[in-house]
């Protein structure tokens, strides 16, 4: 039962990731402002995680300097919002079972492309 611990919590995990898919799906078709649902996402991780950063690494935060900011804007931009409303987009335009081997091939897609580059 020890050796199968990894493979129920990978399972588990891609079985939260369908079910999002699915909900993210029923939003889309009932009408709701995709841009909203980005917005509710982020707004709740950083409400989750906030406190417990703040607890955990009080002691190793670097000072808030211009670059650490800017740094950090382009991150929250380009990394979380851009990336959740393109694929949210992608998904009410397409299935959520196409969404999802979509993002399955993520990995090996840029395994190709940093093999192409050098």
């Amino acid at each position: 039962m020890h050796g199968a611990k990894p493979v129920i919590l990978m399972v588990a995990v891609q079985a939260a990731f369908a079910g999002v898919n699915v909900a993210y799906k029923l939003a889309a078709n009932d009408g709701m402002n995709l841009r909203l649902v980005v917005a509710y996402r982020l707004l709740f991780a950083t409400a989750f995680i906030s406190p417990l950063a703040l607890f955990f690494e009080r002691k190793k935060r670097p000072k808030l300097t211009g670059t650490v900011l800017f740094q950090a804007f382009c991150c929250g931009l380009f990394g979380g919002s851009l990336a959740q409303n393109l694929y949210l987009e992608s998904l009410a335009l397409t299935s959520a079972t196409y969404a999802a081997a979509m993002a399955n091939l993520v990995p090996a897609i840029t395994y190709i492309m940093a093999v192409s580059f050098g």
